[in-house]
């Protein structure tokens, strides 16, 4: 019976993924590199919905774009983030996961905002 548990303990061990703190990606296909990276607070109302941490995140590349990520502790909180969030005109915003983006540039063209938008979703 010791035998049994030993080795189930050991299975079930050995299939726990070790959760690795989020950091930006360095580079998003089409061209983009991450320039600087920053920690961000978020809004009040972020941080009860269970903040776990946020980022402010530069990106170069065909338009120059301001990303942040805010991962927060489960998927209803990012998604309750989508429905939050009072956002700007020139800004585009996403969730997958437990992660709320969101994406600003000077830029005028919209559908360069949606291409790096489109790629960064790729590989979250």
């Amino acid at each position: 019976m010791r035998l049994l548990i030993t080795v189930l303990a050991l299975i079930l061990s050995s299939c726990s993924t070790e959760n690795k703190p989020f950091q930006p990606p360095q580079g998003v296909e089409g061209g983009w590199k991450l320039t600087t990276s920053a920690p961000a607070q978020g809004p009040e109302w972020m941080q009860r919905l269970g903040l776990k941490q946020g980022f402010t995140a530069n990106y170069a590349g065909p338009i120059d774009t301001v990303t942040e990520f805010y991962e927060l502790k489960s998927d209803a909180a990012a998604l309750e983030c989508m429905q939050l969030w009072r956002g700007e005109k020139s800004e585009s915003r996403f969730y997958k996961r437990n992660l709320f983006v969101v994406l600003r540039s000077p830029h005028p063209n919209r559908e360069m905002l949606m291409d790096f938008s489109r790629a960064l979703q790729k590989i979250l």
